[in-house]
């Protein structure tokens, strides 16, 4: 099952089309959070509702969607050239490999101008803005495009995220008088209910006769539901 169509991006979707949501930003807790998947997710999900989407990649200092920067202006030029067209509804605007138009999206008329020309095109546009706790000169301040978007959802890592960095983040989102629409939790990391399960069987099941123990350990390694697997 392609994961844009489990139901927890179903419930995001229709989440986002009752509060007539465009501009949607994403941005991670903390490095390794999986932002810049869940958001592309999130891209192809919107897509399926045969809506034109435009996924902005504006991860500076992160991998981001995974492809080379290229050349293009805020005003547009260069933009159809750096285009990369992914299917007929969705399409990535890689990074700006220009410091001069990284330098125009930190200015706020710039950036709503540029996203006002994009919604021209596109029903949607998703802007993957890397992790909020990430600060150094080339980022984009997440609350200057978390101000000019509609909603802003905030992906943290379950077993991985720090209490430190989740509050941080909150923090200045409070202190930007910026509104969650959510928080997408990725539990990648997060063991599984049988990786539990079979800890607690070598563990503290030592009482239990090996042979038992042992097609016990080969049921719940083999068990696609207890490993959270989709189907």
């Amino acid at each position: 099952m392609k994961p844009w169509l489990s139901g927890e991006y179903d419930q995001l979707f229709h989440q986002i089309h009752q509060i007539e949501a465009r501009i949607i930003s994403f941005t991670g807790s903390s490095d390794g959070c999986g932002t810049s998947t869940m958001c592309n997710w999130l891209a192809r999900r919107c897509a399926e509702d045969q809506q034109k989407v435009l996924l902005i990649d504006l991860d500076l200092s992160g991998f981001g969607q995974g492809f080379p920067a290229k050349s293009w202006q805020s005003d547009g030029n260069g933009e159809a050239e750096a285009l990369i067209h992914i299917n007929s509804q969705l399409d990535i605007l890689p990074r700006p490999s220009r410091e001069r138009t990284i330098l125009d999206l930190r200015q706020p008329q710039i950036l709503t101008k540029a996203l006002e020309r994009w919604k021209q095109n596109y029903h949607y546009i998703i802007c993957d803005v890397g992790t909020m706790t990430n600060t150094n000169w080339r980022n984009l301040p997440v609350s200057a495009i978390s101000h000019a978007s509609d909603a802003t959802i905030l992906c943290v890592a379950a077993a991985k995220t720090k209490e430190s960095e989740l509050l941080t983040c909150m923090k200045k989102l409070e202190q930007n008088g910026i509104t969650l629409l959510g928080t997408l939790i990725n539990d990648q990391i997060n063991p599984s209910l049988a990786d539990e399960i079979i800890r607690v069987l070598k563990g503290k099941a030592r009482w239990l006769p090996n042979q038992l123990k042992q097609r016990l350990i080969r049921y719940l390694d083999n068990s696609p539901l207890l490993q959270g697997k989709y189907q």
